[in-house]
Parts: C-alpha cells; sequence; structure tokens
C-alpha cells in the first residue's frame, strides 16, 4: 500500500516541477524580447541622432511675405418675414459697413445675401446700432444665425498661422532659418483671428520660418529643409473678429 501510494505522490511532484519550468522559461522568453526590443529602440534613436548630426533637423519651411488680408466681422442675426434677418453692431463696425454690401455664410468665398439697411440710431435695449439683411435662403422666424461681412483689409500684412507658435513666459516665438541654422525669435503679435497671426515686430519679409518640426530643435540646430514655399502655401483667405 506505501509503494503504490508513493507512485501517484512522485508524478505529482514530476508535473510540478515541469509546470514549473515552463512558467520560468515564458518569464524568460519575455525578458529576453523586452532586451531586444530596447535595443532596437536604442539603435533607432542613436541613427536618428547621428543623421541630425551630419544632415540637419528635418524642418518644413515657408518665406514669409506680405499681403493683402480681409478681415471679416461675424454678425448674428435672427430671422424675420421671408429671407430677412436683423441683427446688431457696435458702431466702430457700422462705421465698416455700407447697404447693399455683400455678406457670407461660410467659407466667405460666395455670397449668401446682402445689407438691406444699417440702423443710424442707437437701440436703446442693445446700445448698439440695427442692422436688416436679406438672405438668398430663407432663414425661420426667430431663428439665430451667423454671417460674416468685409470690414477691413490688412494691407501689406506678415501673417503666420496660430499653432506655429510657442508661447513662453507670457511671451510668444517663432522659429527661424538663418544660414542653416535654428533660431528662436520673439515676436510681438498685432491682432490674431480666423486668419492667422498678424506680426508687427520680430520678423521681416521673406524670413524664413518653420512650420513643422519645431519640437525638436534647439538654438543654433542645424536643419534640413524637407519642405517649403513651393509646396506648402499660407492659407489667408480671410478671418473673422
Amino acid at each position: 500500500m506505501d509503494v503504490k501510494r508513493e507512485k501517484p505522490i512522485k508524478n505529482s511532484i514530476r508535473k510540478i516541477y515541469v509546470y514549473a519550468g515552463i512558467v520560468v522559461l515564458c518569464f524568460v522568453s519575455v525578458f529576453i524580447r523586452i532586451e531586444l526590443v530596447q535595443r532596437d529602440r536604442n539603435k533607432a534613436i542613436v541613427s536618428f541622432v547621428s543623421e541630425w548630426e551630419r544632415n540637419g533637423k528635418p524642418v518644413t519651411v515657408e518665406k514669409v511675405m506680405p499681403k493683402d488680408v480681409p478681415v471679416f466681422t461675424k454678425l448674428s442675426v435672427r430671422g424675420g418675414r421671408d429671407t430677412r434677418a436683423a441683427g446688431f453692431v457696435t458702431g466702430d463696425i457700422k462705421d465698416n459697413l455700407k447697404e447693399g454690401q455683400e455678406i457670407f455664410c461660410t467659407g466667405k468665398n460666395q455670397s449668401c445675401g446682402r445689407i438691406l439697411t444699417i440702423g443710424r440710431e442707437l437701440d436703446a435695449d442693445t446700445g448698439m446700432f440695427p442692422v436688416e439683411i436679406e438672405l438668398n435662403d430663407v432663414l425661420g422666424a426667430g431663428e439665430l444665425a451667423v454671417v460674416f461681412v468685409h470690414t477691413s483689409t490688412l494691407a501689406d500684412a506678415l501673417v503666420v498661422p496660430n499653432e506655429i507658435f510657442d508661447f513662453s513666459e507670457g511671451a510668444y516665438y517663432l522659429w527661424k532659418v538663418e544660414n542653416s541654422k535654428a533660431k528662436k525669435i520673439q515676436v510681438k503679435i498685432i491682432s490674431r483671428n480666423g486668419y492667422g497671426s498678424v506680426i508687427g515686430e520680430g520678423i521681416n519679409p521673406g524670413d524664413v520660418i518653420v512650420f513643422d518640426g519645431r519640437s525638436i530643435l534647439s538654438e543654433n540646430d542645424k536643419v534640413r529643409i524637407v519642405s517649403d514655399a513651393l509646396s506648402r502655401r499660407i492659407e489667408t483667405e480671410g478671418g473673422h473678429l
């Protein structure tokens, strides 16, 4: 009886050793895999660094030139009878509007109506001037809509997209390329709206500004231009206030 009982015990011990060996092999395989992946990653990082040292860090740039930029003002209106709608504007905006002037709904490329009348007296409830417009399509009575009207043009403006700035300690910065080196420059923004940011100080016409690749740059880094003004243009069809 003792011999018979001893055999199952030995078999159980063997199974435990086998399972333990499998578990150990699994852990070893995982650790080896992690080590191999880490080595590959380190090789890739070293490869990138070596390439940047030889050829420069890759960036996309644009040569910024002055251009006239139309500015559109947003106007909230409420539907009235038929295709007419009404809203209110401040005095400074009123002075830039004309009866019969086109209004735009989206894209600011295609007119969607015109200004009918511009009030000369302040509205007692709003403290603003009433404006009535006529839309190409019917707007339901009481329904709200947003339209845009061209109120001014920024002449010979240096405009860059809003998203290419670095912001630090209350100041705005751009990256400029000079002699194949990256330079971080502080700029002064005159206005910042849907058309981008108008720069008043810090850059000059013809400066080459970095659009993409800013996050990997440090002062005086050697750069390699992978795209320029021939393949990329600043979108400045018009913004709104």
